[in-house]
């Protein structure tokens, strides 16, 4: 089958996490027997250098045709996108033939996308993850919800990568989503077998943003162990809240026991994440949560709050899911983690992570649900 993946992005050196999802997706359809191509239209301003134009390239086996544009806020320009689109589609097929299946990712992309559908009445599917639209209909904005219901009253099927994210679907759009969860390639995140030692490490990993809780996590962290020196917090991120969580260490006076570590790729996270015993992450909104997932591949028990995504996959067998926002279940959860990581099956954690999210999985559900939109 031949399929065309739509994305916003692809993830470079400088920007490693720009696009991954996608093309994680793309490499999974691949490797199950699929022809993939990747139509990428990456609009992000000039804040953000690239090269510019249109660009044919291989990146892991999957041919890339993309078209780089400095247009910043482009939500707007529907028509104008639409036209780069077909543009960059049009030579796609040239070089690669016709696919059988759109498969575009975010409702943004999408309801650019949904020309194709439209023009050429192609087979087209919609995977949604964005936390925008994972919330109250009266919280989110009429673009958005323009957008959304453009894309979602186009789409031959709609995917969601969460059960809460599904809901949500439902619940502002009436649209029936199944949900596929998110492929995570846990190539790079082997098991570890871990001893208790003298200093117990928790991580946590994301951008450095309000809706990720760092200053709950920091705040609950201080709270918990001032008396114990023996426990420490790597958070590993960046982004607009750095220094405020620099002052919030500095206020609990905790400098030299909960590390601020800056953005790194997955080849530098796969050698933190050995570091920990336990990760932690007290996210107020999570569409999916790659990161537990990477996490967990490891063999680390985890903590996550009950906030969408990771209330999927997080249980009594690998963790702790206590609710949002709820400071004192999170220290109560946080000494209970110290006190019993290591009473944890950490070697089936990641046995059925791994098989549950693997690519292989993933590829073959996928594959099987565009069988059902040709027939």
């Amino acid at each position: 089958m031949k399929v065309f993946v739509i994305s916003k992005g692809m993830p470079t050196e400088k920007y490693p996490l720009n696009g991954i999802f996608e093309f994680d997706q793309a490499k999974a359809l691949a490797k199950v027997g699929n022809d993939v191509a990747m139509l990428v239209i990456d609009f992000r301003s000039r804040s953000y250098n690239r090269k510019y134009g249109f660009i044919e390239y291989e990146k892991d086996g999957i041919k890339i045709f993309e078209l780089s544009l400095p247009l910043g806020v482009y939500r707007r320009a529907l028509p104008v996108l639409r036209h780069l689109l077909l543009r960059l589609y049009k030579k796609a097929v040239i070089s690669f033939g016709k696919p059988d299946v759109i498969h575009a990712h975010f409702y943004s992309i999408a309801a650019i996308a949904s020309v194709l559908k439209k023009k050429f009445n192609l087979p087209f599917v919609v995977t949604e993850h964005s936390s925008k639209l994972n919330r109250k209909l009266l919280e989110i904005s009429k673009i958005d919800i323009k957008l959304a219901k453009i894309a979602y009253q186009n789409a031959d099927k709609v995917i969601a990568v969460s059960n809460a994210l599904a809901k949500n679907l439902k619940t502002n759009f009436n649209v029936d989503a199944e949900v596929v969860h998110n492929i995570v390639d846990v190539s790079n995140f082997k098991y570890v077998m871990r001893e208790p030692k003298e200093t117990f490490t928790f991580i946590s990993v994301g951008n450095l943003v309000s809706i990720k809780g760092f200053d709950v996590l920091i705040e609950a962290f201080a709270e918990a162990f001032k008396h114990d020196e023996s426990v420490i917090l790597k958070i590993v991120g960046a982004g607009p809240e750095m220094n405020n969580l620099k002052s919030l260490v500095n206020q609990y006076d905790m400098a030299d026991r909960v590390v601020l570590l800056s953005e790194v790729g997955r080849g530098k996270l796969k050698d933190i994440y050995p570091e920990g015993d336990a990760f932690v992450l007290a996210s107020r909104s999570e569409t999916f949560g790659v990161v537990f997932i990477e996490a967990m591949a490891t063999g680390m028990p985890v903590i996550a709050t009950d906030c969408g995504g990771p209330s999927d996959f997080v249980n009594e067998q690998n963790g702790y899911l206590i609710p949002v926002d709820d400071k004192q279940a999170l220290i109560d959860a946080l000494i209970k983690m110290r006190n019993n990581a290591y009473s944890f099956n950490s070697l089936e954690i990641s046995k059925i992570c791994v098989k549950k999210f693997s690519p292989e999985n993933i590829g073959n559900t996928l594959t099987n649900l565009y069988s059902q939109i040709i027939r």
